[in-house]
């Protein structure tokens, strides 16, 4: 973060904004050529802003403005709270008055680092060439708090800077930008729902931020058309036009007290909890190589492509005569017998533990194309055997029913003991190490929750299903057959 203080130089005392150590070289190209001007958006106009060069003292150097009142706009979340959504409108405004080379999107997005608040009304953007000598001196964190935090994955080109305008509503509400936490991006980059805030945004507000947010591909290209991000804010700007915000300013204490409550509530924890289990299902894939996550992208397409066929020619599901505790085992089986596609089957949506099924399908089935080996070892079968020893190479992976109950019409609770590969744990992972000449396996006793109801066509449809809570039991450790065993 930048830091705001003043500075006198000569009888003039200016606005400066910290950046570097005094020894720091700035690189001479970003100084020899005419200084652009800033952008600042007032209620009645957007108008030219000029800097002052640069200074420095024992402390540091200094990007120089005329004296004004500058706030930095992480206190959208505190002391601007109130008027934050006029001032991201004016955000927008200020980058689409700059047009393409004012916005200069090299990082994806406009850096925040370019983004103050002035007399707690107005907008000051930097130009380009005097937020270069910011960025030069900031370190990873900071670039990271400016710019990589405001990313997700399959946005748009045309759309990034309407999904930042949403970002920072996101956070003016929260106190927390939705995907700044890795267990959010790793875990498909779903944020937390603005209700688990708890927050008193207007409904209609507090559902166009949800909805920016999450944008499917070809709306956005709908909203950008053959135009440049910066052009496409008209969009936001005239769909926030009628919105109401009735969310008032408070201290950073309070923003951090009120988010702690938050996120130290059951139910957040509850998700948080899946969140991070999803995360890291997905880094334990990621780590395993490029063959995998290749094989991967064409394991999906293959799979999009059989289960589009399959619905285009109404083919009933190998579930259509079951009931709904048949369908739960029957999706566990599948689970243990590594079968995508039927786990997928008879259910509406994504399965919660389909993905790491599929991963676990590609990486078997490449292994044993150029192997000739099955690397995975059914977990039931291998408990049912008395745990013997295992292939060198192989996971051991499956799930055991315990039991099934109906808590509700129609609502079903099943718990259930996973073996598995990876631990659903950073810390996890971190306390139980690999054994050389072993298989580790982690034992989990698993909650998941299931919403059924009767197809229009003949048969039950599970319309929701959740991992809504787990722990760990053992970690086993399974020694390798050894070599001509």
């Amino acid at each position: 973060m930048i830091d705001i203080t003043y500075k006198t130089v000569g009888d003039t005392e200016m606005t400066a904004l910290r950046f570097g150590p005094d020894k720091f070289d700035i690189p001479m190209h970003l100084m020899q050529k005419e200084r652009e001007d800033c952008i600042l958006v007032t209620d009645s106009d957007i108008l030219p802003f000029p800097w002052n060069g640069i200074t420095k003292d024992t402390m540091g150097q200094y990007l120089l403005l005329d004296k004004c009142s500058l706030e930095n706009v992480w206190t959208l979340s505190t002391t601007n709270r109130k008027n934050a959504l006029d001032l991201v409108r004016k955000i927008s405004l200020g980058i689409m008055k700059g047009g393409k080379k004012f916005a200069d999107l090299s990082t994806g997005v406009f850096p925040l680092y370019r983004i103050y608040i002035k007399d707690k009304k107005d907008i000051l953007l930097l130009p380009e060439d005097a937020a270069s000598i910011l960025a030069v001196s900031l370190n990873r964190s900071d670039m990271d708090a400016s710019c990589s935090i405001l990313l997700k994955k399959d946005t748009e080109k045309g759309y990034t800077l309407n999904l930042e305008m949403a970002e920072l509503l996101y956070y003016a509400a929260t106190g927390r930008f939705p995907y700044q936490d890795m267990e959010v991006r790793r875990s498909g980059y779903n944020e937390i729902p603005l209700e688990y805030y708890s927050t008193s945004l207007d409904e209609k507000t507090s559902s166009f931020i949800t909805s920016s947010l999450n944008m499917k591909e070809k709306n956005q290209r709908k909203i950008s058309g053959n135009n440049g991000p910066e052009k496409n804010l008209s969009w936001f700007i005239d769909e926030t036009g009628a919105l109401e915000w009735n969310l008032g300013d408070r201290t950073e204490e309070e923003k951090e007290e009120k988010a702690n409550e938050t996120e130290n509530n059951k139910e957040f924890q509850k998700l948080w909890k899946e969140k991070c289990r999803k995360a890291k299902t997905r880094k334990f894939w990621y780590e395993k190589g490029a063959v995998i996550a290749i094989s991967t992208i064409i394991a999906a397409f293959v799979i999009y492509f059989v289960g589009n066929w399959l619905y285009q020619t109404w083919r009933p599901p190998v579930t259509r005569d079951m009931d709904q505790v048949e369908i739960i085992e029957h999706m566990y089986e599948c689970q243990n017998q590594i079968n995508p596609t039927d786990l997928d089957e008879g259910f509406k949506g994504d399965v919660a533990q389909l993905s790491e099924v599929v991963n676990l399908y590609v990486s078997s089935a490449t292994r044993k194309a150029y192997e000739y080996v099955d690397t995975i070892t059914n977990a039931k079968v291998w408990v049912e055997e008395g745990k013997p020893s295992v292939r060198n190479g192989n996971w051991i992976y499956g799930v055991i029913p315990i039991g099934i109950e109906e808590t509700a019409e129609n609502h079903y609770i099943a718990t259930t003991e996973w073996y598995t590969p990876f631990a659903f744990d950073d810390d996890v992972e971190e306390t139980y190490g690999e054994k050389e000449g072993y298989a580790r396996t982690f034992k989990y006793e698993v909650t998941q929750e299931f919403d059924f109801e009767w197809n229009k066509r003949g048969w039950w449809v599970c319309t929701e299903n959740t991992i809504t809570d787990y722990k760990l039991l053992d970690v086993e450790y399974t020694p390798f057959i050894e070599e001509g065993v």
